[in-house]
């Protein structure tokens, strides 16, 4: 009897189907790009302050891959690598200039400091001029071109997803579009667990003693998710 009962459990379990596979690796390479856009999103803001020899030496050795200036204080930002973000604000300029600044980049005399370092380094590297803030959307934050468009197609792509689908496993809506705005992860999220969690085949069965998640859920949940978003990232840069 006992037999019997396991044999018809495991047939009414659903089984993965070539569909499902291809449908969670659709997923989960959405998800990779997400997350790989995500971390250098959050390494790239508020990195250490470092004297402004640290950057000349870093060019020198021709470590930079990134470097970007910002003219309203005049502070470079530059990456070794992917995570090693480091800033600067520039002070050697002065010493050829008895004017201030202006904050025309074609008439700004610390970014043509920066520009006759970069060359006599040897190591071409590209001097991006960047907002007096950060987006508030993250992806726009993303640095590197190629990395940058990925995120912003997968993030774009995973929002259209979520308005065309009509029955959501976990959260409506409104639920998911705080998720996505406010909560800053909710596109990482809704990859991760709609229509189904990305661990189980598409005909999975939904709970029956679940409520789902509506708009005002969604909204104390988003906010909630960008404060610990925030943490995350303050840690991000720490290490």
């Amino acid at each position: 009897m006992v037999v019997h009962q396991s044999a018809s459990v495991a047939e009414s379990t659903p089984r993965w189907r070539p569909g499902d596979w291809w449908s969670a690796a659709f997923r989960v390479l959405l998800l990779l790009v997400l997350l790989a856009g995500a971390a250098t999103a959050m390494a790239s803001q508020r990195p250490p302050q470092r004297p402004e020899s640290d950057l000349t030496a870093d060019l020198a050795a021709g470590r930079v891959t990134y470097l970007d200036y910002e003219p309203s204080n005049h502070e470079v930002r530059w990456a070794n690598g992917w995570w090693r973000w480091r800033a600067s604000t520039l002070v050697s300029w002065r010493e050829n200039s008895g004017r201030p600044s202006a904050v025309d980049p074609h008439n700004d005399t610390a970014l043509q400091w920066l520009h006759q370092q970069v060359d006599a380094s040897g190591h071409p590297t590209t001097v991006r001029i960047r907002a007096d803030h950060p987006a508030e959307w993250w992806p726009a934050n993303v640095v590197w071109e190629p990395l940058y468009v990925g995120t912003v197609a997968a993030w774009i792509g995973t929002f259209v997803l979520m308005l065309a689908h009509a029955n959501h496993r976990y959260a409506n809506r409104w639920a998911w579009l705080w998720l996505f705005t406010i909560g800053q992860v909710g596109a990482l999220l809704y990859l991760i667990l709609e229509p189904q969690p990305i661990w189980r085949p598409r005909r999975w069965p939904r709970p029956t003693n679940r409520t789902q998640a509506r708009g005002g859920t969604g909204l104390i949940w988003a906010i909630l998710l960008s404060i610990a978003a925030s943490l995350v990232a303050i840690g991000v840069v720490a290490i």
